[in-house]
């Protein structure tokens, strides 16, 4: 075949290659929410708050830094608040198309108004998966303790632990590679979150190898990392469903972009983007999800937009700088 020829061929295959790749991402672009909503649960107030507010009729918080961070992976927010109906939150469930459960100090169990919410909306998320629909939900620190208590059928996994104020590195465990959340992060934030001290810790309180496989939390959840404490306590620090789109982080992704209280927490370049990613790839995941709300009425009243953040730190001595109150 002459040259010219061969070019054309060539050309026509390229030409056909390009127009099927490009008809595929559209048909993937369209087959997403470009509209996403992120139901994050509040919780009681802090005795501190409580204090700092004492002539309010507050009884709930969200930290702003949470907001913040999923509005910058391009999703908007709904506040999910506690001490409701069990209709109430069957609505939030069937409206959002996604859950988070964020980190605090209120009890993770039913003696809690945070934890009885954190077992009707987790129990929703999988009859909703049962029934073919994922909600994906993340949850981070108390929300992490949590989700194993909820899945451990209301059994305490934790254990006391010292990683206050601390900047670590996360240790990859076997099958990383092929999870969700790390599978297909980019090479320099998997060699941030490795090799520096590029994760954020607020906690007191571990989940343990031992007690997760005593637990039989290994037979829907998968470990991803591990990181140490002030006494080199091997610790869980990211878990992820085998399944569904549920994660479960011991660090703090939110507060390397939004909380400036510790010095401890990272705020350089790798660090920030290593967190951003977290947020964008949850929203990713969201955007699988197409649920919506019965009008645009009863999303506009749902939405954060309708409260104004207080600047907390500025009432009492407080980790958060902004907070929700509800």
């Amino acid at each position: 075949m002459a040259p010219r020829a061969m070019f054309a061929v060539y050309a026509a295959i390229i030409a056909k290659v390009i127009c099927c790749t490009s008809a595929q991402s559209t048909k993937q672009e369209k087959e997403l929410n470009f509209r996403p909503i992120i139901g994050i649960l509040s919780q009681e107030l802090s005795r501190g708050m409580k204090i700092a507010l004492n002539e309010s009729d507050y009884t709930m918080y969200i930290a702003a830094s949470y907001v913040k961070f999923f509005e910058t992976g391009g999703a908007r927010v709904v506040p999910i608040l506690i001490n409701q109906n069990e209709t109430y939150y069957r609505n939030i469930v069937k409206s959002v198309n996604g859950l988070v459960f964020p980190g605090g100090s209120a009890s993770i169990t039913n003696s809690s108004g945070y934890g009885r919410a954190g077992r009707i909306l987790y129990d929703l998320v999988l009859q909703e998966a049962e029934a073919g629909v994922e909600i994906p939900l993340m949850t981070i620190c108390l929300g992490f303790e949590m989700l194993m208590y909820l899945e451990a059928n209301n059994t305490r996994p934790l254990v006391s632990c010292k990683a206050q104020s601390r900047a670590d590195p996360l240790y990859m465990r076997l099958g990383w590679q092929d999870s969700q959340l790390f599978g297909e992060a980019p090479d320099d934030v998997i060699q941030t979150l490795r090799t520096s001290n590029s994760t954020s810790n607020f906690h007191k309180f571990c989940v343990l190898e031992e007690t997760f496989y005593e637990l039989g939390l290994n037979e829907s959840y998968n470990i991803l990392s591990t990181s140490y404490d002030d006494n080199a306590l091997e610790y869980i620090s990211t878990v992820e469903h085998q399944s569904l789109p549920i994660y479960g982080f011991q660090w703090h992704p939110e507060k390397n972009l939004f909380e400036w209280k510790f010095d401890s927490i990272p705020h350089t370049g790798d660090a920030v983007r290593s967190s951003q990613y977290m947020a964008n790839l949850f929203v990713d995941k969201v955007r699988q999800n197409h649920q919506k709300f019965e009008s645009e009425e009863e999303e506009l009243n749902a939405l954060i937009y309708n409260y104004q953040p207080i600047h907390i730190e500025k009432l009492y001595r407080s980790s958060f700088h902004q907070c929700y109150y509800f």
